[in-house]
């Protein structure tokens, strides 16, 4: 391997090193420093791991060979545990026991096939097409599709998002974490493809160099997205501060604009609009859209819009339900749903029972 790829390598390597210290002294005690923590070891391992196949080879002493090879299968789990990170930090529902027993399945049954190939890839033993799909290909389509879930995770709630650092932390996690990982089992993707269109491993998708500077430079920007991310909300809160005289003047703007927020949605219903959106709110209300995200967050105690449309849809609902005799599929849309199947789950979150059940109950 040549000299600059190890000074490289080395640097990512340290700038992880150091991160993960930091993790684990002052934010140990939290999920998602936890997951964090293990995240940059895994990557730490998966690196060194990239490091030893530029040099391994088959007539290597096996315990070499061996090692090579469980690095880099405990760094195909980070791309398991940006998903969970993603979730952790983007989804304020989420619940690692909620996780159905076949995400489970697939992420250990692909870390064991990766774990065969390897074996295979490592002593040269030729595989046909079908051995190279079974092994490799099933584990490279697993690691990207956790890869492209973890992406959603945080695009997906981008413009329902009332936490403004947050909303910023979303744009930076999918540069700068996503793409790593995306990046690596793309690197895989060409040995994947080599072994089942040639049936021979070629283990060179891309100059060692290449890699190393890629490796380089997406660990120093997730080291500064870490140092950013652990200080949101979710991990602790900042340090107080004596508000000062700008602070305090936003602080009251905020306020009379939560109120102007409350007045919408009680007295004049604006949640039944079904297309309501932050952007159209602050339209509405003439003010700007991060203020409105602000007032709704920090005076209102909502992380998520359609968390706050739900409250008030919710309890217009219930009060129908409870008062008139209109169809139910009449109250879900005169509300604001634009389906039955959100208005049944969002209605059931709240009350544990279905409208119908709910009003037989009053009844």
């Amino acid at each position: 391997m040549p000299t600059f790829s190890i000074v490289l390598l080395g640097l990512a390597v340290s700038q992880l090193a150091v991160l993960g210290i930091y993790i684990i002294l002052y934010h140990r005690r939290s999920a998602l420093g936890l997951i964090s923590a293990c995240l940059v070891a895994t990557l730490i391992l998966s690196l060194l791991g990239e490091g030893l196949n530029a040099i391994v080879h088959s007539e290597s002493p096996t315990l070499i060979i061996f090692v090579t090879m469980g690095l880099n299968r405990v760094g195909n789990f980070s791309v398991f545990l940006i998903w969970l990170l993603s979730l952790k930090l983007f989804d304020d529902n989420f619940a690692v026991q909620e996780i159905p027993r076949v995400i489970w399945i697939l992420a250990g049954s692909a870390l064991l096939m990766r774990s065969i190939g390897s074996y295979y890839a490592h002593y040269e033993i030729e595989l046909g097409g079908l051995a190279y799909l079974v092994t490799w290909g099933y584990s490279q389509l697993v690691l990207i599709g956790f890869s492209i879930a973890s992406i959603y995770v945080a695009v997906k709630g981008y413009r329902t998002d009332l936490v403004v650092e947050r909303r910023h932390e979303r744009v930076i996690f999918v540069v700068c974490v996503a793409l790593l990982l995306l990046m690596m089992a793309g690197n895989r993707g060409v040995w994947v493809y080599v072994g089942i269109s040639e049936g021979a491993f070629r283990p060179v998708p891309l100059p060692q160099v290449v890699y190393s500077i890629y490796a380089y430079f997406a660990t120093a920007a997730l080291f500064l997205w870490k140092f950013r991310a652990v200080q949101l909300s979710t991990v602790t809160s900042p340090a107080h501060q004596s508000p000062s005289k700008t602070d305090e003047e936003i602080h009251r703007q905020e306020q009379g604009l939560s109120a102007r927020i409350q007045q919408a949605m009680e007295e004049n219903k604006l949640f039944r609009e079904p297309s309501l959106t932050v952007p159209a709110l602050a339209a509405h209300l003439n003010s700007q859209e991060y203020l409105v995200r602000r007032s709704i967050n920090k005076h209102m105690g909502y992380r998520n819009f359609s968390a706050f449309l739900n409250h008030y849809r919710i309890t217009e609902a219930e009060r129908l339900l409870r008062t008139t005799k209109d169809p139910i599929t009449n109250i879900g849309f005169d509300v604001g749903y634009v389906s039955l199947s959100s208005f049944f789950a969002a209605f059931r979150s709240v009350y544990s029972v279905t409208p119908k059940q709910y009003r037989e109950k009053q009844a």
